[in-house]
């Protein structure tokens, strides 16, 4: 379990707090984030998510506010397909869309990034490309696209129980040309330790301050 400090524009605005656990069938990852001006859009989400052994997502339950208006999504694995259901202010909206085995499904908080590290190997260099289920504002539904995943650098970054052996890893989507993506630092468990807006490390995005393993 663990808990990130949030920043806009390098301004602290916000929290997360997650935990990841062992179940039946695989795992459960927890949490719930709130953001707070100066970020340009106050809101609070709690998430739940489910996994098998293999770090493989089987659903994803979002409850997101802001104000007082409430969003509900539930994702959920159907064998190769993605289903969704939105419920907000009396109406509701449903999707579905393939989910083949490789495709990796995307949503705001790193523990996504911890679990789509834990389906790859990576060396200094290396990099993977896949498809990926975009989930975010402004109703959390899907937005398909292709993600790509490469490891700059390894070498030792700070934590908060001290400095540990690390790798760098830059995101991006291949589909926006010029876009430079956004770059983090995470131990040898997948765990992220810090985070920038861009690749600019004087702009960091989420700072890891606290983590305890059970």
């Amino acid at each position: 379990q663990g808990r990130y400090v949030l920043y806009h524009a390098g301004v602290e605005c916000g929290e997360e707090r997650w935990r990841i656990e062992g179940s039946a069938d695989g795992m459960v990852v927890s949490g719930e984030q709130e953001t707070v001006p100066p970020h340009p859009l106050p809101n609070r989400h709690a998430y739940r998510v489910t996994l098998t052994r293999e770090w493989r997502i089987t659903g994803l339950e979002v409850l997101w506010t802001v104000g007082e208006r409430t969003l509900r999504a539930t994702h959920a694995a159907d064998g190769p397909m993605w289903r969704v259901r939105i419920e907000y202010g009396g109406h509701f909206r449903e999707q579905e869309g393939d989910f083949p085995d490789y495709c990796e499904v995307d949503y705001a908080t790193h523990l996504f990034n911890t679990l789509i590290l834990a389906r790859r190997d990576f060396q200094v260099g290396g990099e993977h490309e896949f498809p990926v289920l975009r989930v975010g504002p402004p109703i959390m539904a899907v937005t398909p696209d292709r993600m790509l995943y490469r490891c700059a650098e390894k070498g030792t970054f700070a934590s908060p129980g001290g400095p540990v052996p690390a790798g760098r890893y830059v995101v991006t989507l291949p589909s926006r040309e010029g876009d430079e993506g956004y770059m983090f630092w995470a131990d040898e468990a997948g765990i992220v330790l810090e985070s920038y807006d861009g690749l600019d490390p004087s702009r960091p995005w989420m700072r890891l301050v606290e983590y305890q393993r059970d």
